[in-house]
């Protein structure tokens, strides 16, 4: 009895130190997003067009708050998810590595997007990267809930599948995302904060009246 208690909590400290090294990961990803924005300042000649100077760099400023939120979401989606994974083995944490290396990624594509933000090719390439972040946690998810048994056995069938769907409609609507770039980067980015949460919302609702559920592995 006592051994398998024991089991049981090096088991879960293995899972806070997967935890907690990946708040580690957001947390440096977040911070290095201003670097751009920061490297601006010591070329920066004050007088009379200094104003100007500084309002200039409204590019990557945006291109930093964009993806402040988006990362912001990213990480609340990874907080979510392992609030209801209780186990792992090492395909959960090669999936998690993989879904990191993506975040950890994205301070580039943010800066291109900062300092080209017309071209179309900055945009689609931005939108791609936050596409490919997203489906590395939905492969996290599934293979927990799916293939992996590791999901908390008393997580009811209609969570699992309000989550399953938020997981699965987010990279989509990301990967719609690139055909919206044609459109200029003002569609983009008001298609990242505002239209994207809002059709999610929207279309989980939908689902989850109407769709297949996704029942966890039994």
């Amino acid at each position: 009895m006592q051994a398998a208690m024991r089991h049981a909590h090096d088991r879960s400290r293995e899972l806070e130190r997967i935890i907690s090294f990946s708040d580690g990961v957001f947390s440096i990803v977040i911070t290095l997003l201003v670097l751009p924005i920061t490297a601006e300042v010591e070329p920066l000649q004050a007088g009379d067009g200094f104003a100007a100077e500084v309002w200039a760099l409204w590019p990557k400023v945006l291109s930093f708050v964009v993806s402040f939120l988006v990362i912001g979401q990213f990480w609340v989606a990874h907080h979510r998810l392992f609030e209801h994974v209780q186990r792992h083995d090492r395909h959960l944490l090669g999936l998690n590595l993989v879904s990191l290396l993506t975040i950890c990624f994205l301070p580039f594509p943010t800066a291109l997007l900062g300092e080209h933000y017309a071209e179309r090719f900055t945009l689609v390439f931005y939108a791609a990267s936050l596409t490919l972040a997203s489906l590395t946690l939905t492969a996290i998810w599934f293979y927990a809930l799916r293939f992996g048994d590791l999901v908390d056995r008393d997580l009811d069938d209609r969570e699992a599948s309000h989550i399953s769907w938020r997981a699965i409609l987010t990279p989509a609507l990301l990967l719609l995302s690139v055909v919206v770039t044609a459109a200029g980067w003002q569609a983009a980015v008001a298609f990242w904060l505002v239209l994207l949460p809002g059709a999610r919302a929207v279309l989980l609702r939908l689902c989850g009246r109407h769709a297949p559920s996704f029942a966890r592995n039994s």
